[in-house]
């Protein structure tokens, strides 16, 4: 299979893993309680609440492997004693926290999750690193039809049916992955801390720059919550799906591609054209996808909720005011693999500093003047997106251009 076959198989992967989870949820929504579809929520938190624990070393260990392919087992190592040593730190806490408030069967299996969704990712990162693209794309595609096996316990048990849908995704992946990767066989011992200092210099400010994006969500979600209700909230809803799956294709492509360019721009001694013809097939196919998805968000999608989801049309004409927002992201987010190539995750910081600033204080003003309405929230939405383009933009002209050919 050639590499461009292997990429978009990779992105097949990707969008049908995708699919089935929205067709997941609708199984929850269906099927579930109200209290069962919270119970869901507080145990999705607790697996997110383990995922940001990582605290950049699985983004870490992909990029130092990215850069140089011959250190991916220790680099492997490193990384799965990382999360030993967080697994065995949170069960101690868990532990102390059962003596005061009793044993809690629904924190203990969420923490499992948690850890299982770390590895199964690592090991994600670990394969697209290393150019196992076709191997990756089975491996998902098979780990997501063995977790529809459990839809039936959703029939039985509906919480715990549901808890074994979003469980046993990543566990197939896990063992899937061992299996057919022999070379990932670890060692977790403490001669790996010189490595996870390496990892740490890569991983940790990309870590703080997706916690800034993540404030920015939450404050959305409460902002809107608090101010108009959670009926709007809910109105709303269809924005957060959106912007969830468009970017998903662009996410796919730039993570199969960063290691390539990665390569490219740290060692690269050629001149500027053969540097940039070497972008163009990458600028194509994000070309292409947002031709396809202007078509789909002005003239399928309102066709499809007008169908299927009436209660949410009036969420379209929030989508368009993001659309374009998304679209100059995602043609300016190929900067960051000369950011990230470089080390100037200083800028990157500030960008996203800035956007936030612009953000917070738009919610702010809106929220004090009485002038909240999901429109004016959406185009809130819109300003940190392209404040953040904007900003990749400047970066790029004032010091990144000049740069592509350093070789650190």
């Amino acid at each position: 299979m050639s590499e461009n076959m292997q990429k978009y198989a990779y992105i097949g992967a990707t969008l049908f893993s995708s699919a089935v989870g929205i067709i997941k949820s609708y199984f929850f929504m269906d099927l579930l309680s109200k209290r069962d579809l919270g119970n869901i929520a507080i145990f999705q938190s607790i697996v997110m609440i383990i995922g940001f624990l990582q605290i950049g070393s699985i983004t870490g260990g992909y990029r130092v492997v990215s850069f140089s392919k011959n250190r991916y087992k220790n680099i492997n190592n490193a990384v799965i004693s990382y999360l030993a040593l967080l697994f065995m730190l949170i069960i101690a806490g868990s532990a102390v926290f059962s003596l005061f408030y009793g044993f809690n069967s629904f924190l203990i299996i969420g923490i499992f999750v948690g850890i299982v969704s770390l590895l199964a990712n690592w090991w994600s990162n670990l394969q697209v690193g290393l150019g196992r693209n076709k191997r990756l794309s089975l491996m998902t595609f098979l780990s997501v039809l063995i977790s529809l096996t459990c839809i039936p316990v959703l029939y039985i048990n509906p919480l715990y049916g549901a808890i074994s849908l979003i469980a046993l995704q990543p566990t197939s992946f896990i063992i899937l992955t061992y299996i057919f990767n022999k070379d990932f066989k670890f060692k977790i011992s403490l001669k790996s801390i010189p490595y996870l200092k390496l990892i740490a210099k890569y991983g940790f400010v990309p870590f703080l720059v997706g916690i800034l994006f993540y404030i920015n969500q939450q404050v959305e979600r409460w902002v809107i919550g608090v101010s108009l209700g959670l009926e709007s909230l809910g109105e709303y809803y269809l924005v957060f799906l959106y912007t969830t799956v468009f970017m998903v294709v662009p996410s796919a492509l730039g993570s199969i591609n960063f290691p390539k360019y990665m390569k490219l721009i740290r060692n690269n001694q050629g001149d500027k054209k053969s540097f940039f013809s070497l972008f163009s097939l990458y600028y194509l196919e994000l070309s292409v996808y947002l031709i396809l998805m202007f078509i789909g968000t002005y003239f399928i999608l309102p066709f499809l909720v007008g169908k299927l989801l009436p209660e949410h049309i009036s969420g379209v004409s929030y989508v368009k005011i993001i659309f374009w927002g998304l679209c100059l992201f995602v043609l300016m987010d190929p900067i960051t693999f000369v950011l990230n190539a470089n080390l100037h995750y200083k800028e990157e910081i500030i960008i996203y500093s800035c956007a936030l600033a612009t953000s917070l204080s738009s919610y702010t003003f809106l929220y004090f003047n009485k002038l909240s309405s999901l429109t004016n929230f959406a185009y809130v939405n819109l300003v940190f997106i392209i404040t953040v383009s904007i900003g990749y933009f400047i970066y790029f002209q004032s010091k990144g251009k000049y740069t592509l050919y350093k070789n650190d």
